[in-house]
């Protein structure tokens, strides 16, 4: 889910369009980068300054630099005088946080029992010992620290989450569900008690209540963005769940725009784009939301689903209410380029200038400018254009991908594609690391082939796009007869991409040699509603 769904989707929930714009990010980095300044500064003067090592790392904890946080609180420690006793425990709960982070439970339960020692009052360190117990099930330790938080404080709802959590571990599903009532009924109106008993309900193995209550945090409270992440991450492994307790919700109050953006957004990132696309057209039709993402999103489906001519019309619209998104620019010169069977290259190209004009050396810019070179045969200009987007971002798998096939199928530089593709082996294993693609251009197809079982097995299977990736590998190698059983197994965990599926020809990743398959017409007419936007939106 991207980060701008996330956004748009609180700014609905609270009823305005407004959202944290690329710039306010960019001032946010520049505070972040003056703050650290000063501390670097103070520090290169004074190394021994515990107290300014100590604010500097508790800086980097919340810039998410958890490395050299875990550095500079373990230098406080060092530096702090016992006597110094609120110090000392700070770092110290501190640095047990950053263990955790790290997984590193042993060192953490040391610095929770030193810190204890401190200051065994400190309901913030019990709670962390009764967290770090729970995680490596001494149930016993967790529930009686968790006992020990309602004692003082009675109406502490996360101690009550705790417990519930500590039931759940016993399979004593009745009385973890009672803890999380009681905290409802405390604090009805505090979104995070309906995410805790959400996940209470999910590990019960009832995801339909607990999306329904994930729904219902969104729609108390102002602080929903927990609830918003955790629906997201459910749908990666109980899609159906999510999108009935949506559909319900829609049912109950068709009106309120952030129930049918989350929906249209969690089916289109599934790659259900037909069933996005219904409520994106909802949403336009109905007028819920006049910002630019809903139709540059109803755009993109309708590209994936072949509808060029209103997937232009979209984008346009999405240009004109936001005309400094690079990836408008980026969808429009797809189109453009796709609409025609001819291929509109020289519409495509201006419109790839006009968004290099909003954000010079933009990634995605500079690789389709590139896919433009090459389909022109325009070899030299699109290796210049990959190896410039490379020196900003050298593990850029796909431009580094890409290349490499310029230089072994258009320039005849074998040398030159080896490095790139062996390049590639070292930025990750993941799908979008492309990995198994270079492992085939590299002659190791035993490991490409384990790479493909790999990614099937790592990525949520609704949508079914690992099963695609994996299809177009396989065909690459010369299975055809696994790649057509690969994508059987895309298109009934309802991938709905048909642009790929028919049309894509771009070197990497793409399904042509799949297509001359005896079998892939049949297959396709087996599963006519992933394409079909008209359909019910029930699956």
């Amino acid at each position: 889910m991207k980060v701008k769904h996330i956004i748009l989707i609180l700014a609905l929930v609270a009823g305005g369009f407004s959202f944290t714009s690329m710039a306010d990010d960019d001032a946010g980095d520049k505070i972040r980068a003056a703050v650290m300044k000063v501390y670097n500064e103070a520090l290169a003067k004074n190394p021994e300054d515990y107290n300014t090592r100590f604010a500097r790392a508790m800086q980097l904890y919340y810039n998410g630099d958890y490395d050299k946080s875990l550095i500079d609180a373990s230098m406080v420690i060092e530096q702090t005088p016992e006597s110094e006793k609120e110090q000392l425990y700070d770092a110290l709960i501190l640095r047990s946080k950053l263990y955790d982070f790290n997984g590193n439970y042993t060192a953490e339960q040391a610095d929770l029992q030193r810190a204890f020692a401190i200051e065994p009052n400190n309901l913030a360190g019990v709670d962390l010992i009764a967290k770090l117990a729970l995680k490596q099930n001494d149930l016993t330790t967790a529930e009686n620290n968790f006992r020990v938080i309602l004692r003082q404080s009675p109406r502490n709802y996360d101690a009550l989450y705790g417990l519930a959590q500590v039931e759940v571990k016993r399979n004593n599903y009745q009385k973890a569900q009672e803890y999380a009532e009681e905290a409802v009924k405390l604090f009805s109106t505090e979104p995070q008690v309906y995410v805790n008993r959400a996940d209470i309900f999910s590990k019960m193995g009832q995801y339909r209540v607990a999306a329904q209550d994930l729904i219902l945090a969104m729609s108390v409270g102002n602080n929903t963005r927990h609830a918003v992440n955790a629906l997201m991450a459910m749908s990666d492994t109980h899609y159906d769940e999510v999108m009935d307790a949506l559909r319900h919700s829609i049912d109950n109050a068709p009106r309120v725009a952030s129930f049918h953006y989350l929906s249209a957004s969690i089916a289109k990132d599934h790659q259900h784009y037909a069933q996005a696309l219904k409520y994106y057209n909802n949403m336009i039709a109905n007028d819920f939301s006049d910002d630019a993402s809903v139709f540059l999103d109803a755009a993109e489906c309708q590209f994936h689903l072949m509808q060029f001519a209103d997937a232009l019309n979209n984008v346009n619209k999405a240009i004109e209410k936001d005309a400094k998104n690079p990836d408008a620019y980026v969808l429009k010169a797809r189109i453009l380029e796709h609409q025609d069977k001819g291929g509109n290259y020289l519409d495509a190209q201006a419109t790839l200038a006009q968004g290099a004009t909003v954000k010079a050396k933009h990634s995605g810019i500079l690789l389709a400018q590139a896919r433009l070179m090459i389909a022109q045969r325009q070899n030299e200009q699109a290796a210049a254009v990959l190896t410039q987007l490379l020196a900003s971002n050298p593990k850029h798998n796909e431009a580094l991908l890409l290349r490499g096939w310029v230089n072994k199928y258009r320039l005849n530089n074998p040398e030159a594609a080896l490095s790139d593709f062996g390049m590639i082996l070292h930025n990750g294993n993941d799908m979008e690391s492309l990995k198994g693609f270079a492992l085939h251009e590299l002659n190791r197809d035993d490991e490409a082939r384990a790479w493909a079982q790999d990614i099937i097995t790592a990525a949520p299977l609704p949508g079914g796009k690992a099963y695609a990736v994996a299809a177009a590998l396989l065909s690459d190698i010369g299975d055809n007869e696994q790649a057509v059983k690969f994508l059987e197994s895309a298109l009934a965990n309802g991938y709905g991409s048909l642009f790929e599926i028919k049309e894509n020809v771009d070197p990497y990743v793409n399904l042509k040699l799949v297509r001359r398959h005896a079998d892939f017409k049949g297959l396709l007419n087996r599963y006519p509603d992933n394409f079909n936007p008209n359909r019910p939106l029930e699956r």
